[in-house]
């Protein structure tokens, strides 16, 4: 599990019988967090384990043995138990939280995470990423893969999310500009559901795929439709409500375009988006830091980076034929994962006996794309 680091040193030997799993998981019960968690903690090359919460994020009836247990890795609302966790044991471990810490001051930290679409303030111990870790990889994927390219146009539609409204009139237009997406480039086209689309959209776009020659794939929990999509298909349209299959679908290298949905407002997202526009963005960011303020997502200034920066594209309706050939002229370096594994083997502290040789290199540059969403 080591890797070099433990064929260099016999240090490494008396850390894993000290260490036998130094990383710790907090199972939030949810797939998509999940991933991202055991995707940082594989990059990390420590043995890890799982931990399942108990219901509402709570802590477990009884924490395993935490001997040896070094970093706790959490994910949204497990950060609660985290902290709990920390205060149980005899050595201190580190907390590493991936998205925002809700109503937990960023000191009590070692590491912050947001993901780029959170609302959170920049600070010493917050490592901004430009993408959610979902498909992310420390070595560079290839970039000439056009052979492997056939299955055509792939919508991945999601449905209503907390952020996001879409009902017939948006899935109707989703539709159109897919059509004409797949016209444009002379290529089949296939729609994906996902578990949050609605029925009733199931059924209308049941009867109108037909009509214009393409396939409607239903989700199914036992089949890997996406993955097998993500490697074959020749360029992809995501719905804005979710972040994961956009950050997969752009980590594929192929065209990404973004469809865009009306946003749900909330009374809270109200209130912020007031009290920035008088100009107090600097004390809604302060009560944040201290855990006293929660924060909360600005897809719609993530999407606007990205759309800026050339990494995806807009869907419009209004688009000519020449538009819709479209296709990135560079895709982007992608060094999040690197990034993350950088800054977290580097704490102070991760591993007894202070091992350096576990210590990635620092000094690695982040991409403009992430700079710009600071």
């Amino acid at each position: 599990m080591f890797g070099g680091a433990e064929r260099a040193s016999g240090r490494c030997d008396l850390n894993r019988l000290v260490l036998p799993e130094p990383v710790w998981i907090l199972d939030t019960g949810r797939i998509g967090e999940q991933a991202q968690c055991r995707t940082l903690a594989r990059a990390l090359g420590l043995p890890f384990r799982t931990v399942p919460l108990g219901p509402d994020f709570a802590p477990p009836a009884q924490w395993p043995e935490t001997t040896g247990l070094r970093l706790i890795l959490s994910f949204g609302n497990a950060v609660q138990a985290a902290c709990a966790l920390r205060e149980s044991c005899q050595i201190r471990p580190l907390v590493v939280h991936i998205g925002r810490p809700s109503h937990i001051p960023a000191k009590d930290l070692d590491l912050i995470i947001p993901l780029p679409q959170d609302d959170y303030p920049p600070g010493p111990n917050v490592l901004k990423v430009a993408w959610p870790l979902n498909g992310a990889r420390l070595t560079p994927k290839p970039e000439n893969t056009e052979h492997q390219r056939h299955a055509g146009t792939i919508v991945m539609y999601g449905g209503p999310s907390r952020h996001f409204r879409m009902g017939l009139a948006e899935t109707r237009r989703l539709l159109t500009f897919a059509r004409a997406l797949a016209h444009a480039n002379q290529e089949p086209l296939h729609i994906i559901t996902s578990p949050r689309t609605p029925p009733d959209a199931v059924v209308w776009m049941q009867k109108q795929v037909k009509a214009c020659g393409g396939v409607l794939h239903l989700f199914q929990s036992d089949e890997d439709l996406f993955g097998g999509f993500l490697k074959t298909g020749n360029r992809f349209v995501v719905t804005a409500d979710s972040a994961s299959m956009l950050a997969e679908t752009w980590r594929s290298c192929a065209p990404v375009w973004l469809f865009p949905l009306p946003r749900r407002q909330t009374v809270m997202s109200r209130l912020q988006q007031g009290v920035d526009a008088l100009g107090l963005r600097p004390l809604r960011y302060w009560l944040i830091r201290r855990g006293i303020l929660g924060s909360g997502a600005n897809f719609t200034h993530w999407h606007r980076t990205l759309i800026r920066s050339g990494a995806i594209r807009c869907a419009d309706l209004h688009l000519t034929e020449q538009d819709l050939r479209w296709a990135p002229v560079r895709h982007q370096a992608d060094t999040d994962l690197m990034r993350c594994r950088d800054r977290i083997l580097a704490l102070p502290g991760l591993l007894s006996g202070g091992n350096s040789e576990l210590t990635a290199p620092l000094g690695h540059e982040g991409p403009n794309l992430t700079e710009a969403l600071l």
